[in-house]
């Protein structure tokens, strides 16, 4: 190592008497941003050592050498923050605050981790280490105002006299409570208000019939099923229809305008003939007026034939399942049509919507079009058409390959409805 003052020059003959090769011979200084000594090579005229031209040179990397390394991120919470809700707080949350406790975390950490305030992992901490449950301690509430026996015999009339309303039970069991308490009670029988069906009344003939067309399909696979095409008749109406509307307006404007569904005369309609099978929906054929045999015909020539070539091809075995009306089905024009043609029909029994899917397209379709307004025949038309085309595929096939559990419920109810 040098000592004193720094020369200028190294001596030639030093470098030829150590053997250094030369790396001494030129010029020593010391550099511009720190205190160490080098030596200035020939053509450098930046004097800084090593460390500071590199630096210079590459500062980026001077910089991430220079930067310390970034603190590790806190882990993410594991329960999104339970903060402003009024819900009681999940046990598994109650939990894992206990857990990080057990583990030694600061508590401002367990707040964060857990979702929820510094309050709450206080209370729960302590209630655990109090008594060892997390569970909620039982609340009095507000005391009921019926007892075990008055809602017994309020489940039990109900079952008797199901179209009983909660009104009429408040006076026919003079009771002392609110409607609304009745309903609840009703509710907790299980008991829940819902609109009734409006069905035809079957005879036993008419179940005799139902299970025996049961029994005769009882057999047939949901791929059976598949091959059958199922078609029915509907009438579509647009503005001006009736039924229930539903409507929530102030005490004494039942009469106001703004509140009222005004009702047209004569409502607009488009009767409709549709088809469908397991592969999606058939043609649809609008008609004006009733329907007649020859116009049955007709349909099943422009219609039914076109579908039945798209979805099941050329000669294929298919069957067609549809009402069973005197007038119209079991026409000797139609009927010697459909044997020309190799229309094999099912045999249907009457009153029987709940075995022909095609009643649930007509019920899908009402309810997309039924928040959708038609002023005039062209767009109820136009509506019915893009309903149908909107419905997905598999709502198709779905409903064909129901008919097995359809077969099976008539022969268990012996031939009453079924649920569908």
């Amino acid at each position: 190592m040098l000592q004193g003052p720094v020369p200028t020059r190294c001596c030639a003959r030093v470098c030829a008497a150590v053997g250094v090769g030369g790396w001494l011979c030129g010029v020593q200084r010391q550099c511009k941003q720190c205190p160490n000594i080098f030596v200035v090579k020939t053509g450098e005229k930046h004097g800084l050592c090593h460390e500071c031209n590199h630096a210079r040179r590459y500062p980026s990397s001077a910089a991430a050498a220079a930067t310390p390394p970034a603190a590790p991120s806190p882990p993410p919470p594991l329960f999104p923050s339970h903060s402003g809700s009024h819900a009681p707080l999940p046990l598994i949350q109650r939990a894992a605050a206990v857990v990080l406790e057990k583990q030694g975390l600061p508590r401002g950490v367990i707040a964060q981790q857990a979702g929820m305030s510094l309050p709450s992992v206080r209370r729960w901490v302590d209630r655990f280490e109090e008594k060892s449950s997390l569970a909620d301690e039982p609340r009095s509430g507000r005391p009921r105002c019926t007892d075990e026996a008055m809602d017994t015999a309020l489940a039990f009339v109900s079952r008797v006299e199901p179209f009983a309303t909660p009104r009429q039970l408040k006076r026919k069991l003079q009771l002392d409570v609110s409607v609304d308490t009745i309903d609840r009670r009703l509710i907790e029988a299980g008991l829940h208000g819902r609109v009734a069906r409006h069905v035809f009344q079957l005879t036993d003939a008419h179940k005799r019939q139902r299970l025996s067309f049961a029994h005769g399909y009882e057999r047939w696979t949901e791929d059976d099923w598949c091959k059958v095409l199922f078609a029915d008749i509907k009438t579509f109406q647009g503005v001006g229809r009736s039924g229930q509307v539903w409507v929530r307006r102030p005490v004494g404007e039942a009469a106001n305008p703004e509140y009222s569904v005004a009702h047209k005369p004569h409502p607009i309609s488009v009767p409709a003939w549709g088809c469908f099978s397991a592969h999606g929906p058939g043609y649809m054929a609008m008609f004006e007026g009733s329907m007649s045999a020859a116009g049955l015909r007709d349909i099943f020539r422009d219609y039914l034939l076109p579908t039945v070539e798209e979805h099941f091809g050329e000669g294929a075995d298919w069957w067609l399942l549809h009402d069973n009306d005197p007038g119209r089905h079991k026409s000797k024009v139609l009927k010697e049509w459909m044997h020309r043609n190799y229309v094999r029909p099912l045999d249907f029994p009457p009153y029987s919507p709940d075995l022909n899917p095609q009643e649930n397209v007509w019920a899908e379709m009402d309810k997309r079009m039924d928040s959708t307004r038609a002023d005039t025949k062209e767009e109820l038309e136009a509506l019915i058409n893009q309903t149908l085309t909107n419905i997905p595929p598999t709502f198709f096939s779905t409903l064909a390959r129901s008919m097995p559990k359809r077969i099976a419920q008539v022969i268990e109810r012996k031939g009453a409805y079924t649920d569908f």
